[in-house]
């Protein structure tokens, strides 16, 4: 069994301000029963967290690193992660359809990227 980073894409970074407590409370339990369903099934590894807006960008510039904290670059906000157990990449592909985070964010993406095991 491998593990697999999902990366939740494209979502909405003002959504919690624009909903009504009811409908965040319908959302919040939406992952909750979907993460307690990996989890009973065993695929669940870390059910990640939400990041916040903003953040830095470090790049080599030549003249050593330069941080923008604007990230004007960045075209489509990375909302999120949670790491879960697969057999295959088609196994974390099918298991990541099962996320509410397509369901409330149409034209999102999940990327789903298998984790490189370590050996130390």
């Amino acid at each position: 069994m491998a593990d697999f980073l999902l990366i939740y894409q494209g979502g909405d970074s003002e959504w919690m301000k624009s909903s009504s407590p009811e409908q965040i409370q319908a959302v919040m339990q939406e992952w909750g029963a979907w993460f307690k369903e990996l989890e009973a099934s065993g695929k669940l590894r870390n059910p990640g967290a939400a990041l916040a807006p903003g953040g830095a960008r470090l790049a080599k510039n030549g003249a050593g690193f330069k941080t923008d904290t604007t990230m004007p670059e960045v075209k489509e906000l990375i909302g999120g992660y949670s790491v879960i157990a697969a057999e295959t990449l088609d196994e974390a592909t099918e298991l990541a359809k099962g996320s509410p985070f397509l369901r409330n964010n149409p034209g999102a993406n999940i990327l789903v990227r298998p984790i490189i095991e370590m050996e130390g």
